[in-house]
């Protein structure tokens, strides 16, 4: 039993540690003109209070914005952004500068208020091909203890010339080769078109699988789904009812009928995570109730709000094709990175239930349950902090 313990504990604590990565996701758009390659970025208050060290930041709209720290810093990233995002051409690594900066129109949510900056990568010789990518954004500043932050782009791909229109996923410190189309841009009539949908498909699809997989939060929501049930039938009724609820209000996000501010949605996830772990503590005997889906469900419309965060600002003004790819591979990578904990962790709960007794195989979900409790305060704790910080 104690061997057994151990390696729950080790378990839950990975799952707390290891794999906590809080994402933040921002839009990038690349236009490749005959000499240069040009960028537009946008950079939240947020990100920038991260990156500048700038404490206090307003909740909820309450509290008072500094915004005279916020205007410096926005200027002293200028260097931070071109020492942090790199682009080569061939052989060549392209030097960029940045040629214009623009401050939002009026300050409101520090994650929906962005800085836009234009960078210019002039090409310094002959044209190629492709232009690769990669970024390393706040890879100086832990988001918690052992936990790193974790920053990609939705790239959106403009041509001189040209109508195409293109997506690509620029993850955090991954190398991505965009094509330039140089070699298109001097035809006679400009074409539209929309294309590498297997390749958008097959990004966000491994974008969805990890932002469960990076995402401790959800990852210890579901442990406690699993730990509260007897048996696969009402495991599978739980984790539909979850599904089911993360979906729509997802799909509600995507259709702009929906939009809660992250300040409410991060401590409310926490707080589903112990509730569910407390409710298998305390009235473990609601595993089976209907009330046990309801709480599943209820706590799933959080959770999906959760998963649209800044996603779905860095998706505004895709295509229409290449933004409904991007949404039905992203849900389906979050389905499959659920399946890839919830089946492991059942199986090996169903494997334990039969070589420990009735009263060992209850203590060992209680103290599993309470495991993930603490991992659900420290959630609530670290919510709290990079709000007020």
């Amino acid at each position: 039993m104690r061997k057994i313990l151990i390696f729950f504990v080790i378990f839950t604590v990975q799952i707390a540690a290891v794999w906590a990565h809080p994402n933040l996701q921002n839009s990038l758009s690349v236009t490749f003109e005959p000499s240069l390659v040009r960028l537009d970025i946008s950079v939240s208050v947020r990100e920038l209070s991260v990156a500048h060290g700038i404490n206090g930041l307003p909740v909820n709209g309450v509290g008072r914005l500094d915004t005279a720290a916020i205007k410096r810093a926005a200027q002293d990233h200028r260097d931070y952004l071109l020492k942090h995002l790199k682009l080569s051409a061939g052989m060549r690594v392209l030097e960029g500068k940045i040629t214009a900066l623009i401050s939002p129109p009026f300050f409101a949510d520090p994650v929906q208020t962005f800085y836009h900056y234009q960078i210019d990568y002039p090409l310094g010789g002959p044209a190629t091909a492709e232009v690769s990518m990669f970024h390393d954004m706040l890879k100086e500043w832990p988001y918690s203890a052992l936990t790193a932050w974790n920053v990609s782009y939705v790239v959106k791909i403009n041509r001189l010339g040209s109508l195409d229109s293109k997506s690509w996923l620029l993850p955090y410190q991954q190398t991505v080769s965009i094509p330039t189309g140089w070699e298109i841009v001097a035809a006679a009539a400009p074409v539209v078109s929309v294309s590498g949908s297997g390749r958008n498909f097959k990004e966000y699809l491994w974008h969805g699988i990890m932002h469960i997989l990076s995402g401790y939060d959800h990852l210890l929501f579901i442990f406690a789904l699993v730990l509260g049930t007897i048996n696969f039938r009402e495991m599978i009724k739980v984790i539909l009812a979850f599904t089911i609820a993360h979906s729509l209000t997802l799909a509600l996000c995507v259709f702009g009928l929906l939009r809660v501010s992250s300040d409410i949605v991060e401590p409310v996830i926490a707080i589903s995570i112990i509730s569910v772990a407390l409710g298998n503590m305390l009235r473990p005997e609601r595993s089976l109730s209907g009330k046990r889906l309801v709480v599943a469900f209820g706590f799933g419309l959080i959770h999906g709000l959760g998963f649209a965060g800044g996603l779905l600002d860095a998706m505004v003004g895709l295509p229409q094709t290449a933004l409904w790819i991007a949404l039905v591979a992203f849900s389906l990578g979050v389905e499959i990175g659920h399946q890839l904990v919830v089946l492991p962790v059942f199986g090996l709960l169903s494997v334990t239930s039969q070589k420990l007794s009735d009263d060992k195989y209850r203590q060992l979900r209680f103290y599993s349950s309470a495991l993930v409790t603490l991992g659900g305060f420290y959630y609530l704790l670290v919510a709290f902090r990079q709000q007020f910080l």
